[in-house]
């Protein structure tokens, strides 16, 4: 692979080049590319590679197959970043040449970065700028990825929570609102997303609006069965009782771009 090139998963499975997204090829070639990046720099058994491709009913000719579909991804990504050892296969590619990889390196830097959230901003709008749509496309719904997908999407939540926070850390009260307004629809379930929004709400002046968005979680849990936490019933209290202090970050760090 040429340096500037990179493999995508978070959404369907392609290769980024200087000249733009290029096709894997077949679904099979999608799935062995994303097993494969699954696994990225560990060797993969060509049995868990069968399986991926074929389940429990690998053909006769299982192993050719494989093989065949092994040359195809050479002839993309170039030979050396398929290395085949002892029956196994490898991706042998830099952190920063998968986009998932590349995702999570985002994440933890970010996550390092949260008392400075100008920079800590920056760093999380550069991870999710990377996602597409659904990781691995339309193999999400496969045995060998769900977990893969769920664990994935897990990050992706928390990286745009952090995100807001730092929204609300920057006094940018009112773009948290629109965009955590926005988040609860997509996670309704998602306690940390609605606590941001009643503090932004509140930060923005906002109080009654956010007694009733309160009100909503309350009311989306109850229909679950469910109800708040303690933390959020410590939340709603602190708004019933007065007025919220002013944050003592708010604008203290902003971006001058």
């Amino acid at each position: 692979m040429r340096r500037d090139e990179m493999i995508r998963v978070l959404g369907p499975i392609d290769l980024l080049t200087a000249n733009g997204p290029r096709s894997v090829g077949s679904r099979s070639n999608r799935a062995l590319l994303g097993a494969l990046v699954i696994a990225a720099g560990h060797a993969v058994s060509t049995d868990q590679l069968r399986a991926v491709l074929w389940c429990d009913a690998p053909p006769k000719s299982a192993d050719n197959a494989l093989q065949t579909y092994v040359s195809r991804l050479r002839r993309l990504l170039g030979h050396d970043t398929i290395v085949r050892a002892d029956h196994t296969y490898r991706l042998e590619v830099s952190r920063d040449q998968i986009d998932a990889i590349r995702f999570e390196d985002l994440l933890a830097s970010a996550t390092d970065l949260r008392s400075e959230p100008v920079r800590c901003q920056r760093q999380c709008r550069q991870a999710l700028a990377l996602w597409r749509g659904e990781a691995f496309g339309d193999l999400a719904d496969l045995e060998p990825f769900r977990l893969e997908v769920m664990r994935l999407d897990e990050l992706r939540v928390t990286t745009m929570e952090l995100a807001l926070e730092t929204e609300l850390a920057l006094g940018r009260h009112e773009i948290a609102v629109a965009e955590l307004e926005g988040a609860v629809q997509e996670h309704p379930y998602r306690e940390r997303l609605w606590h941001l929004l009643i503090e932004a709400l509140v930060r923005d002046g906002r109080r009654v609006d956010a007694l009733r968005a309160c009100q909503s979680f309350r009311d989306t849990l109850a229909s679950a069965g469910l109800d708040v936490s303690d933390e959020f019933h410590t939340l709603e209290h602190r708004i019933l009782q007065g007025p919220h202090p002013t944050d003592p970050t708010r604008t203290a760090d902003a971006d001058p771009e």
